[in-house]
């Protein structure tokens, strides 16, 4: 009697599981691809393993700015634009330890904007929803999420359920298989430009003791991951016309200095000369660069990596470098 008992149990067990496999590959099927804006682990994970010489953390000013194609053509250095719209530094931290999974870069740099977020920013499903199933993204649903968010985080077809009316065969195939490398490594082209800039620089306003507190304590859980893995940390603000208070960026700096001696800091916020930014000509808004900004500042940075980082491209395969010189031939021809 008990083992029949406990063979049903077993059966019910199985037959659950098996149901929320299912229900969890159509979820998957009925999710819209992505492939830039941010959060584009398919594309990444496609990359040969540690293949890569550095990883760009951040929100879309990161991966608006920085085009790692652009950065390759002047400096032979690979690199990802692993970041995510308006991605705070609790996500990215979980996002740095999943994205260590598959490469072992010599340089981390984070976009350190997000130290004036709020907790919980607009796209938290975005952002943490396209992670790989797995630890890292359980435990940024369940710390770095908003509660009412995580039963569709959990199970995607709660999320896009209702598109099964729209969506496509190939586009569901699409989402199913395996991704594949791009030419965009991360980064998203926005073009256009912000028609009343002349009236900046924009003043964005401080975040408050306790936010600062928070996100400060998860920009140092990065920086701790880094050095424990042995990788160089780097953080960064961008050259932009939407400013934190200059008291801002010399706390920030002051902190890491006492906390972590060791850590680049670098404040561009305000060195668009270096880059060649035009204000006129170079902003899609006041925090993004557009397209001919982003070609400015990526090739600003390759230089800056192999000259003041001291930043060596590492040995890749012959398939590989035939494959980052054809990206790069797609944004410098």
């Amino acid at each position: 009697m008990k083992r029949k008992i406990a063979k049903q149990a077993a059966s019910a067990a199985l037959f659950l599981l098996i149901s929320a496999l299912l229900l969890n590959t159509v979820g998957l099927a009925l999710r819209p691809v992505r492939t830039d804006f941010g959060a584009v682990w398919k594309p990444y994970l496609a990359e040969p393993k540690n293949s890569l010489d550095y990883l760009y953390l951040g929100s879309s000013y990161a991966y608006c700015d920085v085009n790692p194609c652009l950065v390759y053509s002047v400096s032979g250095l690979t690199g990802y634009v692993m970041a995510g719209p308006e991605q705070t530094l609790s996500i990215a931290y979980w996002y740095l330890k999943e994205a260590l999974r598959t490469q072992t870069p010599k340089t981390v740099l984070i976009e350190a904007s997000a130290l004036g977020f709020q907790p919980y920013q607009n796209y938290t499903q975005i952002n943490v929803g396209y992670m790989p199933a797995g630890f890292n993204k359980l435990r940024a649903v369940f710390s770095a999420s908003e509660p009412d968010l995580r039963t569709g985080l959990l199970f995607e077809l709660y999320f896009y359920h209702s598109r099964w009316k729209n969506v496509s065969l190939s586009e569901m195939a699409q989402s199913l298989l395996p991704g594949k490398t791009d030419t965009l490594k991360g980064y998203t082209s926005v073009e256009g430009t912000f028609n009343d800039i002349s009236d900046g620089p924009f003043q964005r306003e401080d975040p408050d003791e306790a936010l600062y507190a928070e996100n400060y304590a998860w920009l140092c859980k990065i920086l701790e991951l880094c050095v424990k893995k042995g990788i160089r940390p780097v953080v960064v603000f961008h050259p932009t016309y939407s400013r934190f208070s200059p008291t801002f960026y010399d706390r920030v700096g002051t902190d890491l200095a006492r906390d972590w001696p060791d850590i680049s800091y670098c404040n561009w916020s305000e060195d668009l000369e270096p880059s060649g930014l035009n204000p006129a000509s170079d902003f899609y808004d006041p925090g993004h660069l557009n397209q001919s900004g982003a070609t400015r500042f990526s090739v600003w940075l390759g230089d800056f990596l192999t000259s003041q980082l001291s930043l060596s491209p590492r040995a890749q395969s012959s398939d590989n470098t035939a494959a980052w010189r054809s990206a790069a031939s797609v944004w410098t021809t």
